[in-house]
This record gives structure tokens, sequence and C-alpha cells, in this order.
């Protein structure tokens, strides 16, 4: 008996599977490993090496820092506060009543000694000034025809007078003559005056004119403006329609600055003296100036005295009402000491070719340093020279120490001055 045939069957199930080939093992290298390990350990060792001297190997030394009695340095200032104000500034007004017709600056226009500022409406002044031109050439003209009325008179009266003594003209001629000249005479004297009197009010207004023209007194800048084209100005503002003052001109190169001064630190301060301003606009900007003056009368009220301090340098920056801090540095007195004293310890002096020295630390070396013994008192010496308050002198200084060698404090110290 026969199998039926199979069909459809999968046949992939009777594949074998296929052994892949091992693969070669990596071969281990072991003497690489021990070449890293020398290199490092070479190279741990050269540091060792190199660092010992820094920490083993170079001498350990004493140190001391020096002492300072003294100095030339004030150890405290006298601050007062105050503001900046032109010590020369004038509010400038017109002479004359009128309205103002013309301004030629603002508020921060510089203006010459002179410059024309303003102008007050001139027409009636002019006027004036053609009314009186006119009186003038009438009083010339007058003096003129007395001029020529005084020749024709001396003509006459020297005729007549000749022919008075032959009775070729009565005495009556002759005293007409001799009325008429002195007459014309007097015209004439009276004519010259007349021109004097004219001149003068010729003069006058020109001056009024003049008046109308508001003109800088000095040299500065308009720092404020009271009037506008069209309004009344007068003098001292006699309505309360008008303007006393057009502008306000300061001297820039007067600034100063006031400062109230207690009346316990008044001493403290002199005429002369120098100080330092400084500015609350400009932090930071130190102007170096000088007390100018001491007011020499006190505020009983505040309890102060008022001081100005000029500025010694000044900018562009610095503007009047500016507040401001004044710091003014003691006045010396003879009896002061102004240079320093220095002490060291005396085991830090040796002598070298017949001369005090000492050895300071610097930066891990020592550096010698040539000095003058004033005295000595205990364990101390006062000693000149070149030392700052920062020098940390060597405490007996071996006799191989020079100038360069690699030195370092102990360690004991080290922690002490440790910060």
């Amino acid at each position: 008996m026969t199998a039926p045939p199979i069909r459809d069957a999968d046949v992939s199930v009777l594949t074998l599977p296929r052994e892949e080939s091992p693969q070669e093992p990596h071969k281990s290298r072991p003497w690489l490993r021990w070449v890293g390990a020398s290199i490092v350990s070479s190279g741990c060792l050269a540091g060792l090496y190199w660092a010992l001297p820094e920490f083993s190997l170079l001498p350990e030394v004493d140190t001391a820092p020096v002492r300072i009695v003294g100095s030339a340095t004030p150890s405290s200032l006298l601050s007062a506060s105050g503001y900046v104000v032109p010590q020369r500034q004038a509010s400038v007004a017109s002479k004359g009543t009128g309205r103002l017709e013309y301004l030629a600056v603002s508020v921060g226009s510089r203006v010459k000694t002179g410059d024309i500022i303003a102008r007050v409406q001139q027409d009636d002044v002019q006027a004036v000034q053609r009314q009186v031109h006119a009186r003038l050439d009438v009083a010339k003209a007058a003096l003129t025809n007395a001029q020529a009325e005084l020749r024709d008179a001396q003509l006459t009266y020297a005729r007549t007078k000749a022919l008075l003594p032959n009775q070729f003209v009565s005495q009556a001629e002759f005293d007409t003559a001799s009325t008429r000249l002195r007459r014309t005479e007097a015209s004439v004297r009276s004519s010259s005056a007349a021109i004097t009197a004219a001149e003068a009010d010729v003069q006058t207004a020109d001056v009024m004119l003049e008046n109308t023209l508001i003109r800088a007194p000095f040299e500065g800048t308009v720092i404020k403006k009271f009037a506008e084209i069209g309004e009344v100005v007068a003098p001292m503002a006699s309505s309360a329609s008008s303007r006393g003052a057009v502008v306000l001109i300061a001297d820039m190169a007067s600034l100063a600055v006031e400062a109230e001064i207690s009346e316990s630190s008044f001493s403290q301060i002199a005429q002369g003296q120098s100080a330092d301003i400084t500015l609350d606009a400009l932090q930071g900007k130190h102007y170096p100036a000088m007390v100018e003056q001491i007011v020499p009368t006190a505020d009983r009220s505040k309890g102060t005295v008022l001081a100005k301090v000029r500025f010694v340098e000044r900018d562009d920056r610095v503007l009047p009402e500016m507040s401001a801090k004044v710091s003014f540095l003691p006045v010396a007195r003879p009896s002061d000491s102004t240079t320093p004293r220095l002490f060291v310890p005396s085991s830090a002096l040796v002598q070298k070719n017949g001369r005090p020295i000492l050895y300071v630390l610097e930066n891990g070396t020592a550096r010698e340093v040539a000095v003058e013994e004033v005295s000595r008192s205990g364990r101390d010496s006062e000693v000149r020279g070149t030392l700052t308050a920062s020098s940390q002198v060597i405490l007996a200084p071996p006799p191989s120490l020079q100038t360069g060698m690699k030195i370092r404090p102990r360690i004991s110290q080290r922690e002490e001055y440790q910060p």
C-alpha cells in the first residue's frame, strides 16, 4: 500500500545550520601597561624632585613687619556740603521804561562785555534826539548871524570913532555905534551859550537812546531769562505789570562752592587751605580746590560759618546751583611730624662693609636694603631707608644669605600671618 504524495510541504525546516568559524582571539600585550606605568612614575618623581626645593630644601627664616610711627598722609578729613554759586553775577535791566522789542540771547548764550542783549522800543527817544539836533542847528545859525552883526558893528564903531575928532559925525552917532557894538558882542556870547546848551541836550538825547540798549556788563553766560519780547521793562520794576530785569548773567570763571562749616570745626580751616570738591552729579570726579574766603560772620540760627571754596581746575560740566561736597585737608602745623618714623627689630640689622643693612622678603626671595640706624631702644631700632608698611624684614639673617636667594618663612609664621 503506497503513501499519498506530500503537497505544499515546507522544506525550509530541513536546512542544516552552518557552523561559523571561530574568531581568532586578540593577543594581549602586557608590556604596554608596564611602559605606561613607568612613564607616569617617572613624571611623578621628576615633579617631586623639582618641588622639593620649594617645600623642603629652601632655608627657613623668621620675618617681622616694619612698624611705622607718624605719617605724612592726613589721618582724617573735614567734610562739608554746599552748592556751586557764581561769585560774579548780575541781573541786567533797562535804565529806562519801555516795551521790549528785541532780545538777542537765550538761556545758555555766552556774551562778551558790551554785547547788546536786548533793546527797548526807542521811537519816542529818537524823536527827541532829532528835535535837539534841530535846536543845535538853530543855535549855530544864530551864532553865525550874531558874528556877522558883530563885524558890522565893529566897522561902524571904528569909522565913527575916527570921524568924531574932526566933527564929521555927531556925538549921538558915535554913541549909537558904541551901543550897537556892545549889543552885538552880547548877542554872540548868547548864541555861543545856546550852542553849548543845545549840545548838552543832544548828549542827553544820545544817552537816552543808548539806555534803550541793554548791554552785557561783563563776559559770562546767560543762566536765566526774565522777560520776553513785547513785555514792558522798567528800572526796579516800578509797576506790577513790568519786568525789573531782563536776564541773569554769571561769570563761570568765578564759580565756587559755598559750604557751611559748623562752629566746632571752624578752627580746622584757613584761607588758602587746599581742598577737594566732588559733585553729586559727577560721581567719582574730583576737582582740586582752595579756600578763597571765610565769611567773617556766623549764622547764629544754624551755628555755622560760611566758607567759599574756589575751583583750581574746572570743566564745562560744573554748573551753578549743583550740590557739592568739600573735603578739607587739616591745616598743617610746624609741630606736626610730616616724616614717618620706621622701626624694625634690632636682630634684623647686620653689618656689611662697615654699614648697616637688612634683608626683606619679597615674592619668596631675599633683597638687601641699605638703611641708617637712627637710634636703638630695647629690641627695636629706628632706621631710615626705602621701606614700606608692607615690608617683611628677615630676623637674624644667616651669613650666607644674599640678594636673590630663594627662602621661605617658617611654617609657624605662615600660619600666624595667614588671613
